[in-house]
């Protein structure tokens, strides 16, 4: 994520240059992911095998690793994204810049949705669908 944050923190002084691209709505976009950061970085941690609260059963492990791979997925297709972003402002493109800044906002919720889905079912406040 910190990669991540760079690398829009790079594009952002360079698009800040560029006459033709809104930086507003990477501007949202780098918000979003601080918020995402944030959320991270203050979950709860550790596992205790004395008297665990949440107990996690090898059939509920599996479906956490599909979210866990949900999530460095929607990562790792953000960062990614972030090549096409950086090309888009060294050409000027204003309408490759918006689908770039709006596939990475995509990748972003889906790696959300991922940790939110997760937490639900560690949690056991997941609802069964």
């Amino acid at each position: 994520m910190k990669r991540l944050r760079t690398d829009l923190e790079n594009v952002r002084e360079a698009a800040a240059a560029s006459p033709k691209v809104s930086l507003s709505a990477l501007g949202n976009v780098m918000f979003e992911l601080q918020g995402i950061e944030a959320r991270v970085r203050h979950a709860e941690q550790g596992y205790s095998g004395f008297s665990a609260a949440i107990r996690i059963e090898e059939q509920e492990l599996d479906r956490l690793y599909e979210y866990d791979y949900a999530m460095i997925d929607g990562l790792g297709r953000a960062v990614a994204d972030v090549q096409p972003l950086q090309a888009a402002v060294g050409a000027n493109d204003k309408a490759a810049f918006d689908a770039a800044v709006l596939r990475i906002r995509g990748d972003l919720r889906a790696f959300d949705e991922a940790w939110a889905d997760r937490i639900e079912a560690i949690t056991g406040t997941e609802v069964q669908k």
